[in-house]
């Protein structure tokens, strides 16, 4: 589901609501959350869906890792910075994507 389907969907499910609104309303989520997902340690929560985050490990350089940026670069650190992005689902959408799949297994 892209952008300009979620703005219709919601759209329909808050007629009171115009599509720019509903449009308006998710471009300024999707600004808050990235600006706090910068942050370090930082966690954004979505109600029924789950947590997002974002963890940095400092990690040693070494062996073919090592040779390959002095190729490139011609020197290498002695430690580098590996990002994860996480989402960790919450119970309830587990149990909705995995009733899912069982019932299209079933067909």
């Amino acid at each position: 589901m892209n952008h300009r389907q979620t703005v219709i969907a919601v759209a329909r499910r808050l007629p009171h609501l115009e599509r720019h609104t509903v449009a308006e309303v998710l471009e300024v989520t999707g600004e808050i959350w990235a600006a706090e997902l910068a942050k370090p340690h930082s966690t954004v929560t979505v109600i029924n869906l789950g947590k997002l985050y974002v963890e940095a490990q400092q990690m040693q350089v070494g062996g073919a890792v090592r040779n390959k940026l002095q190729t490139q670069h011609g020197t290498a650190p002695n430690k580098i910075r590996r990002i994860y992005y996480r989402f960790r689902p919450s119970g309830w959408l587990k149990e909705l994507i995995e009733e899912t799949h069982e019932e299209t297994q079933k067909d």
